[in-house]
Formats: structure tokens, C-alpha cells, sequence
């Protein structure tokens, strides 16, 4: 197994660790429904952001709770398996923007508390925007055997052609 190997796997394990607490605890939407009618990730984000959270999530809170839990075990199950891997990356890289910007966007921080500049989302992030562009990441994956079957895949699935 290579390092890309290692790194979409342990991508896809954060996403499908947050995706299975969120789905062994029942009240999850109910909870996330309360939080942003309080004011929770609506108060912090960015004026345009916030705009469309306070529109659009905060009014369909518990719809959008199951989608994120939905969303965050797929992209887990997808990475780790190397199922659709560069489409799952987007999806990752989408997912860790939108809850970077609840939280308020990249800021700098004051050093005495957490990091708040290169955050654990920042770096899903950008792992993320690695794993699409490397064929070495779509080795030992589904996608590879799939661009085994269907060559002309390859270029979408593992990022190169196969013989």
C-alpha cells in the first residue's frame, strides 16, 4: 500500500467516524435543529454564508442534518473503499468548506487556544484537492479495478489511462 494510499483512507475515516456518531445518536437532526435556531453556525459565519444558512438550513434544519450525516458516511465509505474517489474528494472538499464557514471561515488566532488558521477542516480541505489529483491515491481502490474493466473510465476513475 502506498502513502496516497494511506492519506484517501484516513480521509475517508474522518468522514465516516463523524457520519456513524451521527448516526448512533437518534436526536442528532432534532439537536442540530435547536442549535441554529440559537444561533449556532448561523451567528459565526461570514455575511454571505450566513444569509444562506439563515434562508435556507436554519428553516430545513433537520433535513439538512440527515443530509449531512447521510453525506458524511458516504464520502467515509467512498474514500475508504476508493469508490468514485475523485467525485467523493469533491464531495470532501465541499463538505469541509460549508462547515468551515458555519464556524466562522479561516481567521487567525491568538495562539493561547486551539488553531484557528489551519484548521482540521482547511486541511480535509486540501488533503481532499491532493486525493483528486493523484492516480497513486486511486491505487488499490474500487475505481482501479473498475478502470481495469472499462478503460475508457480511467481518465475520470485513476486519473491516467490504462494499457
Amino acid at each position: 500500500m502506498n502513502s496516497m494510499v494511506l492519506v484517501r483512507v484516513l480521509v475517508g475515516a474522518v468522514w465516516l467516524n463523524g457520519g456513524i456518531e451521527k448516526l448512533l445518536n437518534p436526536s442528532f437532526p432534532r439537536q442540530f435543529a435547536d442549535s441554529l435556531a440559537a444561533g449556532g453556525f448561523v451567528s459565526q459565519a461570514p455575511p454571505f454564508f450566513r444569509s444562506f444558512m439563515q434562508g435556507t438550513v436554519v428553516p430545513n434544519a433537520e433535513l439538512f442534518a440527515q443530509v449531512v450525516r447521510a453525506g458524511e458516511l458516504t464520502l467515509g465509505l467512498a474514500l475508504i473503499l476508493g469508490f468514485l474517489t475523485n467525485f467523493a474528494a469533491v464531495g470532501s472538499v465541499v463538505l469541509s468548506i460549508a462547515i468551515l464557514l458555519s464556524a466562522g471561515g479561516v481567521r487567525l488566532g491568538t495562539g493561547l487556544g486551539a488553531p484557528e488558521f489551519i484548521t482540521i477542516n482547511v486541511l480535509v480541505a486540501l488533503i481532499s484537492l491532493v486525493i483528486i489529483f493523484s492516480p497513486a491515491a486511486k491505487r488499490l481502490s474500487a475505481d482501479a479495478g473498475l478502470a481495469r474493466r472499462s478503460p475508457g473510465l480511467s481518465p475520470l476513475l485513476v486519473n491516467r489511462r490504462e494499457p
